[in-house]
């Protein structure tokens, strides 16, 4: 396996996570994800409880705030926008948002990730959000994006959900 990883590793730090890795961790937070929707989502009050009034509206889910948001720029002279949620003193998790998408996606995982010690940086991927478009760009572009932006949060290890 070590082998297989080889042409990923620079300065002895990974751009690509094994797959092993990233399907058990990817699973244990979208197991835990999901049970925090649907307790959110499925929960009734008691019968005995006041009701709100119908014309009042139910809060967003996300942050639409950008007081969680950034932008960093790369060494080719493009802006990779990004967002913190959880908990800032948190383990690492890089959160690559769905196509279409962007980082506020992640704003709905803040509470779980406060509750788990976890702290979310979500980034636009090129072309989205406050992210500069890349034209022209492989699949391998978007690791080394991630890997100057570690550098420049001083991210020691982290770890990647997608």
């Amino acid at each position: 396996m070590a082998e297989s990883l080889s042409p990923y590793i620079q300065n002895g730090r990974h751009l690509l996570t094994s797959r092993w890795f990233t399907i058990t961790f990817g699973s244990v937070i979208a197991a835990s994800l999901a049970r925090f929707l649907l307790r959110s989502t499925t929960t009734k009050p008691p019968p005995d409880a006041p009701t709100s009034p119908p014309n009042q509206t139910q809060k967003c889910r996300y942050r639409l705030d950008n007081g969680t948001s950034d932008t960093f720029l790369l060494p080719d002279g493009r802006k990779l926008g990004y967002a913190q949620y959880g908990s800032p003193s948190g383990r690492a998790i890089l959160y690559q948002h769905g196509l279409p998408g962007s980082r506020i996606e992640a704003s709905s995982y803040h509470d779980l990730c406060v509750e788990l010690g976890a702290r979310i940086i979500a980034v636009d991927r090129p072309g989205y959000g406050w992210s500069s478009p890349h034209p022209g760009r492989t699949i391998l572009g978007w690791p080394k994006d991630l890997e100057c932006l570690a550098e420049h949060l001083g991210l020691e290890e982290y770890s990647v959900l997608v």
